[in-house]
């Protein structure tokens, strides 16, 4: 194989990539703005639904407040405003309150207080919250009162405290965008080596270049891997701008949002040189597998709209070993580290957290470098066949 063939090749055809206003959209706009302009748009939404959310959540419905004396104040005391209202449940399904509070009185005499929520709204289920814990408050207050009526000291009803203390809050962040970022990752580069590989086989065969370049003094092995080479640059370049944009946007909110949860998830992420570029790494093998399989499918295509066609079936597929690295408690053992783009995307999610493992790394590599090449032989194989290249 000549090296050199293959170098202008690759040059030819990076230069059609560039040239192809789809290919460079996917390849180099998509990721630049796609990241920065979701987590903008969930820091803005997460910002204004939590403050409409609190808003509305001050305001509740109230009925029989009479059968509980000092329940008003406690109320009140907590911040909350309430207003009388007799159908509790109706009130609330309307939407006209975000919960309600009732006390009622049991056939065995005690008493009972009923919170109203709608648990599939936000402000409900934060003035439920609020409304639990101003009852909470008030039912230890009376306690202390009638136990030093009865000269009990307070200790009694509180012989200790209880505290959670989560031991893995500083990878939080890294739990949470690492168990969606892999997929996010992997699928931009789908998309972004899509174009690539349709231009450089149904693009050239529609533009009758594809038989000036099997005429040209390089073998058909070297053209499909100049071909292979152009397509996993589109991809990688794809993954590359998309980690680079995420860490400028999570820099962007760390300084900007003052809201201390959306702080900690942006602060808490390891977007350091050495992360990344592990990132890169364990991308790379996947970035071959993925342009070598596009490529090898858009060659049986005549045409561009065609060749679209044909990988659209492929992206979908693409889609259920991701989502099913979605699935809780999933992680990555030596055995799931050989299903292809589900393991690299669980990797990415224990490299985020700093727990990753250094066999499923290597079983991760290793196996993704197989299914490249075996992916590679494939694109080479059809590429050789003259029905396929020439079909009508």
């Amino acid at each position: 194989m000549r090296f050199d063939s293959v170098s202008t090749i690759y040059r030819k055809e990076m230069l059609d990539s560039v040239r192809d206003h789809r290919t460079l959209l996917s390849m180099v706009v998509v990721p630049l703005i796609a990241l920065p302009v979701l987590s903008l748009f969930v820091v803005k939404m997460v910002t204004v639904v939590e403050r409409r959310a609190g808003a509305k959540a001050q305001t509740i419905a109230i009925s029989g407040a009479e059968r509980l004396p000092g329940l008003l104040n406690a109320l009140a005391g907590a911040g909350l405003k309430f207003v009388p209202r007799e159908d509790l449940e109706a009130a609330i399904e309307s939407k006209e309150f975000a919960a309600g509070v009732e006390p009622v009185e049991l056939p065995d005499g005690r008493k009972e207080v009923r919170i109203y929520a709608d648990l599939t709204r936000q402000d409900s289920e934060m003035a439920a919250q609020r409304i639990r814990a101003a009852l909470d408050q008030f039912k230890e207050t009376n306690a202390r009162i009638r136990l030093r009526e009865m000269g009990v000291p307070d200790e009694v009803l509180t012989p200790f405290t209880v505290e959670r203390v989560n031991v893995a809050q500083k990878k939080m962040a890294g739990f949470m965008w690492g168990s969606v970022l892999g997929y996010v990752v992997v699928f931009l580069m789908s998309s972004g080596g899509m174009y690539a590989a349709i231009d450089l086989t149904a693009g050239e065969k529609e533009r009758r270049t594809l038989e000036i370049l099997l005429s040209a003094p390089a073998g058909r092995s070297e053209i499909i891997l100049a071909k292979i080479l152009a397509t996993t640059t589109a991809v990688f370049v794809t993954a590359f701008l998309t980690l680079a944009s995420l860490a400028v946007s999570f820099v962007y909110i760390g300084r900007q949002v003052a809201q201390p949860m959306l702080k900690a998830l942006s602060e808490g992420v390891p977007l350091d040189i050495g992360t990344l570029g592990l990132i890169l790494l364990a991308l790379l093998p996947t970035a071959v597998m993925i342009a070598s399989i596009m490529v090898a499918v858009a060659l049986f295509a005549k045409s561009y709209k065609e060749a679209v066609s044909y990988l659209t079936p492929v992206m979908i597929a693409a889609i259920f070993p991701l989502i099913a690295g979605l699935l809780p408690g999933t992680q990555l053992t030596p055995a799931l580290a050989l299903i292809p783009l589900f393991n690299v995307c669980q990797l990415m999610k224990e490299i985020f957290l700093g727990d990753y493992s250094r066999l499923s790394l290597v079983i991760t590599l290793v196996s993704n470098t197989v299914y490249a090449a075996a992916a590679y032989y494939f694109a080479v194989r059809v590429f050789k066949s003259e029905s396929v290249l020439f079909r009508t």
